[in-house]
């Protein structure tokens, strides 16, 4: 098993189908994506004909990779699919397997079939996900294998769908949408529990700006390692998720061991009793977002590509777009 970067909790997650033809090239590293880690999907982005080829060409890749430069999760479609790969693939390069459409029962299975081998990554898109003690019994689980579960996932897309068959206006965050008290509520049970939750997935490919405006909400609820659809987002999040330098000084403040009790800085109110884990895990994501960059810039360097900055077109990785229908 692949131990995972110091950027895992961070990072956002760039989803990649396996029927790529060019995975070879995004898995190796040829490609320039920025800082994330990769997720090659089996299940709801490969049609369900080529699963099985998908499966078979990403294990002949893992089989002949000598070392892989990302994080790489993979998400089988079903347990059977995680069975196969667990008999066939070469797992060393497989840091986390993602869980779909996860329940109380498959999470179960998943772990038995692991046998705490691999770390899971539950993605809440079930109808559990959406009932209140659903949500509550999904929490219960986790936390009883939080030993093998880092992260659980939100699977905005799939939720959408069970609240009637909605989907994301253009224009609007996650927030701005019925799924935003969906996501609050799961907020609510599973962040006391101690399991984080990641930013769900913004499919509006071309709208960065609002893209940047929900990364902002996400923060603000503690989502990190959002799920991005192209490099482009990816660059967009991986930014966002930069701490400013007015938070970065509050926040040195608020730890300095000699501060008073309750001080003004900045037209706020600082009371390091209260903001003091805020203060930690801000100087925490500065650090982790530092030495993420530091690692892209030497790889970049190593690589003699100059600077691993440049933003790549949307259909360098991540998902095909479709630039004209095919129906007539």
């Amino acid at each position: 098993m692949m131990t995972p970067s110091a950027s895992f909790h961070l990072a956002p997650v760039l989803y990649v189908p396996a029927s790529r033809p060019d995975l070879q090239a995004i898995l190796s590293g040829r490609k320039k994506l920025g800082v994330c880690s990769l997720a090659v999907c089996l299940e709801d982005a490969v049609r369900i004909d080529d699963r099985a080829r998908a499966a078979s060409r990403l294990c002949e890749i893992l089989h002949q990779a000598s070392s892989l430069p990302h994080t790489i999760f993979v998400r089988p479609a079903d347990s059977e699919m995680l069975e196969r790969l667990l008999d066939a693939a070469q797992l060393d390069h497989i840091a986390a397997f993602v869980l779909p459409k996860a329940t109380t029962r498959n999470i179960a299975r998943w772990m038995e079939l692991t046998c705490g081998r691999f770390p899971i990554l539950p993605i809440l898109e079930s109808n559990e996900a959406l009932d209140h003690g659903g949500r509550r019994e999904l929490a219960a689980v986790c936390a009883e294998y939080s030993q093998f579960i880092p992260r659980v996932r939100i699977g905005a897309n799939d939720l959408f769908a069970r609240l009637g068959g909605l989907r994301r206006p253009q224009g609007c965050t996650v927030y701005e949408t019925p799924l935003g008290r969906v996501i609050d509520e799961l907020l609510e049970v599973f962040v006391p529990r101690d399991i984080p939750l990641s930013g769900p997935v913004f499919d509006r490919l071309d709208d960065l700006k609002t893209l940047e405006r929900e990364v902002e909400l996400d923060i603000h609820r503690g989502l990190f390692c959002k799920t991005a659809l192209n490099p482009a987002q990816v660059a967009t999040i991986w930014s966002g998720y930069k701490p400013g330098e007015l938070e970065i000084e509050e926040a040195n403040h608020i730890l300095h061991p000699d501060s008073p009790a309750v001080f003004g800085m900045n037209g706020s109110m600082h009371e390091p009793a209260c903001h003091g884990e805020w203060a930690r895990r801000l100087l925490t994501r500065q650090s982790m977002h530092r030495a993420a960059e530091l690692a892209l810039e030497r790889r970049a360097q190593a690589n003699g590509n100059g600077s691993g900055h440049s933003i790549p077109g949307l259909e360098e990785a991540g998902y095909p777009i479709h630039k004209a229908s095919t129906v007539s």
